[in-house]
């Protein structure tokens, strides 16, 4: 016997199929499977950190179920209740720990159950104990902070810095700059030709360095071959030093005073015409009668040069001696 199914009984079993599958469909995307059976526990944690739902419960690293919901538990706590829906074919032990962990470098979430043997184990709808586990991006996070804050005061100092810069740098200050650059390089050439000068004075055998530093080595060999000498001189240079040290200054000009006082009274003397040297210097009778002494001498050595007989005869008896007759002066 053949069943007649009507037109309207197609279509509305066509609609549940679809309804079926997109239901199915769409619980798979999120890692459901409503054909297999799961339990559910829960877990409390005071913060989420980009948890969502459908993302893996691993035991060891291995996929055991996913996370259903999440819900605040406590709004004024801050604390978030996860339901995880893990297989029936996994017993969770007693000392299991849910713990929130980083899967992946780009921030993805999962919950790790950290298993520990135990002959105990929790039933469906038991709450785990929670902990979050800090991973490497976390930690990279934790540390960039303070190097992105550092970065973005290195970001402020360097637009201070270019503005200051962009104001030094304006069309007077370039020019002047130019002009400072030009003086420079005149400087620096001045100096490489006063560099090659001196490096000729010091480097070429007529340099007056190079003479002056070959005579400065010829002191100092001289010097310490005469070394010896040297002491000797500079013992007796403090020797005599030593003897003027001993010696009385004080008296010795004490005495040189008294000297000068008697030396001027003396001279008084003779400026006021007291004593002989006084006669002398103040009256010219003296000088006169000197000076007609000295032109009467005078005259009797001419004399005598001239007539020498006239003073001196050695004759005993001699009548032919002619006899002197005094000339009269005209």
């Amino acid at each position: 016997m053949k069943i007649k199914v009507s037109k309207e009984a197609k279509i509305g079993l066509f609609a549940a199929a679809c309804l079926f599958a997109m239901f199915w469909g769409i619980n798979f995307l999120k890692g459901k499977n409503i054909f297999s059976s799961n339990n559910v526990y829960y877990a409390v944690f005071s913060s989420i950190d980009g948890l969502k739902n459908t993302n893996d419960v691993l035991i060891n690293g291995f996929k055991v179920g996913l996370v259903e919901n999440i819900e605040f538990k406590d709004v004024r706590s801050g604390k978030f209740l996860v339901t995880m829906l893990i297989s029936k074919k996994y017993e969770i032990p007693r000392k299991t720990v849910a713990k929130l962990i980083s899967s992946d470098i780009m921030g993805g979430k999962a919950i790790k159950l950290e298993v520990s043997p135990d002959t105990l184990y929790y039933q469906p709808g038991d709450t785990l104990p929670s902990a979050i586990e800090v991973g490497l991006i976390d930690q990279l996070g934790h540390q960039m902070v303070p190097v992105k804050e550092k970065a973005e005061q290195l970001m402020v100092d360097i637009d201070k810095s270019l503005k200051v810069f962009t104001d030094l740098f304006n069309e007077a200050n370039r020019e002047q700059l130019s002009q400072g650059m030009a003086n420079l390089n005149q400087s620096l050439h001045h100096v490489n030709k006063s560099t090659a000068a001196l490096d000729t004075m010091l480097n070429s055998p007529n340099g007056s360095l190079r003479n002056i530093f070959l005579n400065v080595e010829s002191i100092s060999s001289n010097l310490k071959k005469n070394n010896g000498e040297l002491t000797n001189i500079i013992h007796n240079f403090s020797s005599v030093s030593d003897s003027l040290a001993r010696v009385n200054i004080v008296q010795t000009m004490h005495k040189l005073d008294a000297s000068m006082a008697e030396l001027n009274t003396v001279l008084a003397k003779i400026n006021s015409g007291e004593g002989t040297l006084g006669s002398l210097v103040n009256n010219d009778t003296l000088y006169r009668n000197l000076e007609s002494a000295a032109k009467g001498l005078d005259l009797l050595l001419f004399d005598l040069k001239n007539n020498p007989k006239r003073y001196v005869n050695f004759s005993i008896i001699d009548l032919s001696r002619p006899k002197y007759v005094e000339e009269k002066r005209k």
